[in-house]
């Protein structure tokens, strides 16, 4: 009896799994995404420029990564508000973007959990 109820409480915890994942998926829903503090602080105020930190999978391949990473772009630039984003950069081999935002558009990108995994202060670093 044992054996039984362990193996019911696998299949259970395995289908749970699935219909969370089933849930992701057709939600959109991946994760919490990482938003600066300052980020929210400036866009409340007028706009900031920001990194935003793109899901793009890993491969070996560099040219597959590249591609995914400008799919990813134009995902997050297809959905952001044109009046409330301005794209200052585009990169080919780093999975970020710099933009210059507004709250509305920081609210669209927290609503991309699928491609966005942080929006970053971009700030100047002093040469060292």
């Amino acid at each position: 009896m044992a054996g039984a109820s362990a193996t019911r409480a696998v299949i259970v915890a395995l289908l749970v799994a699935h219909i969370a994942s089933l849930v992701c998926s057709v939600t959109g829903w991946a994760g919490v995404i990482d938003v600066d503090p300052e980020v929210r602080t400036l866009v409340n105020a007028g706009r900031a420029r920001v990194l935003v930190t793109l899901l793009v999978a890993d491969s070996g391949d560099e040219a597959l990564r590249a591609t995914a990473i400008g799919r990813a772009q134009d995902a997050v630039l297809s959905r952001l508000p044109r009046s409330h984003g301005s794209l200052l950069r585009r990169y080919a081999s780093v999975p970020l973007l710099s933009l210059e935002i507004d709250a509305t558009a920081l609210l669209a990108l927290e609503r991309m959990p699928d491609v966005v995994a942080a929006v970053k202060l971009d700030r100047t670093a002093a040469p060292q």
